[in-house]
């Protein structure tokens, strides 16, 4: 069965995103396999556009969402826009996102550390997007918060930009200013609006660097495609 690897980002409606783009054009020059990137939104490098010319390549299709959490897109919108152009010749495996990776936490880890160093004492604030739908995100959010709290020794606490624990009402109960890390693939619109939400009620809060460009996003796609043998066969 010959295989290729299909790489899936959010994207945006007017413009295609350039951040992590560069992570991704050199795993795939290090991939010997046929590969195809295709985004959620917008009208350039559809998910449906690089979907087809996959197929029309290999049996399999290996799905990698470049994605943090399993909301929306992961659990309803790729699948069913996947199925319906779906060629009945070809198999689809649908991978997991990259939050709950190895790769990622370690990357966290070691920001965290850092930051404790430079401000000891503080509380951390861990913000994802959140999403008002499904529980599975804020759960994993939780977990990874919980993991790195015990490696920093400090409260590491988890939030959301959308729908349940909000990030703005956990501000009013920390002690100190916190460190915020943002959880997010890009330093985009939303990042920056959390920052300037954030800086107007904790001006002294210490900001880490998102996920945006960062090796780590690299090593978390090489994570999920080692654990279903992909690259075994290259």
């Amino acid at each position: 069965m010959t295989q290729g690897i299909l790489y899936v980002l959010h994207g945006r409606r007017n413009k295609v995103p350039q951040a992590n783009l560069a992570l991704l054009r050199t795993l795939r020059q290090e991939l010997p396999l046929p590969q195809a990137l295709g985004f959620l939104e917008g009208e350039q490098q559809t998910l449906e556009a690089a979907f087809t010319q996959l197929q029309q390549q290999v049996d399999e299709v290996i799905v990698v969402p470049v994605l943090l959490f399993a909301a929306t897109h992961v659990r309803q919108d790729l699948p069913q826009r996947l199925q319906a152009i779906q060629q009945p010749n070809v198999t689809v495996t649908l991978l997991e996102p990259l939050a709950t990776t190895n790769a990622i936490f370690e990357h966290l880890q070691r920001q965290l550390i850092g930051a404790c160093q430079q401000a000891p004492q503080r509380p951390v604030l861990l913000i994802a997007h959140g999403t008002p739908h499904f529980a599975e995100p804020y759960r994993q959010l939780r977990q990874l918060a919980s993991k790195l709290q015990a490696t920093v020794a400090v409260p590491v606490n988890a939030a959301n930009y959308i729908g349940d624990h909000r990030f703005t009402e956990l501000l009013a109960t920390q002690g100190e200013p916190p460190i915020v890390q943002r959880l997010f693939l890009t330093d985009g619109r939303i990042a920056g609006k959390i920052k300037q939400a954030i800086q107007q009620q904790v001006p002294t809060a210490l900001f880490l660097p998102t996920l945006e460009n960062q090796a780590a996003v690299k090593q978390a796609i090489l994570e999920r495609l080692t654990a279903v043998r992909v690259l075994e066969k290259v």
